[in-house]
């Protein structure tokens, strides 16, 4: 993001392990606390479960939908000729990413700890902009959702489908229906 010029940096900050209680915690705490007295159904009932959960707005539910709403991008196989993976990933709590400096990675395994830089680009000292051109070039493919197997299928359809009311049970969990390849 920063090498295609969408930001000058981006500042990665992730919670220590076993530390992860944070402000957005407690708007799932509304949601949960919603969902326990709800009857819900289908997908159609959470989204209303969690627009109803904060008197506020503060929750709003994004729903994917075929094609619209959320796209994820396959973005790893097209930056995995270009870019090393970071040693020891795990290990650090926070990145920084510096326009200044494409190709290159700051990362620290505690906060207010030292930096460590990381050469993450793998373009030869004579061309890294003929790399970054390359990088600014490239368009990523919409990856879509797998269907759903067959085996969970017939689960649902066995072992959820007598709990949801009669007028849900065709959307929530339909008869599955077999395709010549299964």
């Amino acid at each position: 993001m920063v090498i295609c010029g969408y930001y000058e940096s981006i500042e990665l900050n992730f919670m220590v392990p076993g530390h992860t209680k944070f402000k957005c915690d407690g708007s799932f705490g509304l949601i949960k606390r919603l969902y326990r007295k709800s009857m819900v159904d289908c997908v159609d009932h959470v989204v209303d479960v969690v627009k109803r959960s904060s008197i506020t707005g503060l929750n709003k539910a994004r729903r994917y939908n075929g094609n619209e709403g959320f796209q994820y991008y396959d973005i790893i196989s097209g930056l995995e000729t270009y870019f090393k993976k970071l040693p020891g990933l795990q290990k650090f709590q926070h990145f920084h990413f510096i326009s200044t400096n494409p190709g290159m990675i700051k990362a620290q395994e505690v906060a207010n700890g030292p930096f460590q830089e990381f050469k993450l680009l793998k373009a030869s000292k004579s061309e890294p902009l003929k790399t970054i051109e390359k990088i600014k070039a490239l368009s990523f493919p919409v990856l879509k959702p797998l269907p759903m197997e067959l085996k969970r299928r017939e689960y649902l359809y066995r072992n959820i489908r007598p709990f949801v009311r009669d007028e849900f049970k065709d959307i929530t969990c339909p008869r599955p229906i077999y395709t010549d390849s299964e």
